[in-house]
Order: structure tokens, then sequence, then C-alpha cells
């Protein structure tokens, strides 16, 4: 029999067809519902779309947050990362993909979180140079 793995998670736009701040409302009520859910153990693993600035956005609003989201990544319950910001590959240069990368996986050892996927969605396609 096949096995079936289901991954709850997110992909963020944080501008889109509404304003950062906009988006960025949105984005604290989803979050804290994720971290009751999270907490209570009605929801076993979250993945945080791929781009670590979503916990910036995030607790620039509800700092109070950060020692929640810490324990989470910690246990390995929040998966975050790699990127700090979900990048276009094919309108920077291949100097701006790494610096995103390296401060991305900065960030989430500062959330106490090891090695990510490389999650890269919502892209209009993938440059053969991005397995390297």
């Amino acid at each position: 029999m096949a096995e079936v793995v289901i991954v709850p998670h997110t992909h963020w736009d944080r501008e889109w067809y509404r304003t950062f701040q906009g988006f960025r409302l949105r984005l604290v009520e989803a979050v804290g519902r994720i971290l009751e859910l999270l907490e209570s153990g009605r929801l076993p693993y979250f993945l945080l779309d791929g781009q670590t600035v979503m916990l910036d956005d995030h607790l620039e609003i509800r700092p109070q947050d950060e020692g929640r989201l810490q324990a989470l990544v910690r246990d390995d319950r929040l998966g975050i990362g790699p990127w700090y910001i979900l990048p276009d590959e094919f309108l920077v240069s291949g100097e701006s993909i790494v610096r995103n990368l390296q401060f991305g996986r900065e960030r989430m050892r500062r959330f106490g979180a090891g090695d990510a996927v490389g999650y890269l969605p919502d892209m209009f396609g993938h440059t053969a140079q991005m397995p390297q």
C-alpha cells in the first residue's frame, strides 16, 4: 500500500493584491492561529512557506511570540526557511540568491532550526543552476 504524507503549509505573498500592511495583519492572524493549533497538539507540524522574513513581519506586531516560535522551531514542529525572502530566480543575480539564502539560514539558526527543505514555490520556472 502506498503511503501518503500531507504537510500543512502556507505560501505567503508579502504584497500582491493588497498592501504590505494589509497582508501583514492577515499574517499575524494566521500565525497566531497556527501557534495555537501547534501548541494544543491538534496540528503536529506546519511549514511556514520558505522565507524567514515572515517571522520578522509577525514579530514586529507581536514580539511576545518570539519564545513560542523558537520553541516550536527547536522542537521541529514549525518549519522555517531556508530563504530570507522567496527569490525570483530570473530577476536577480546569482550573488543575490546566495546572499538571500545565507541570510535566511542565519535567521533559521537564530530560531534554533536545523537543515531546511529546498522550498521554492510560486516560481515562474527554475534556472538550471538552482540545484547547485
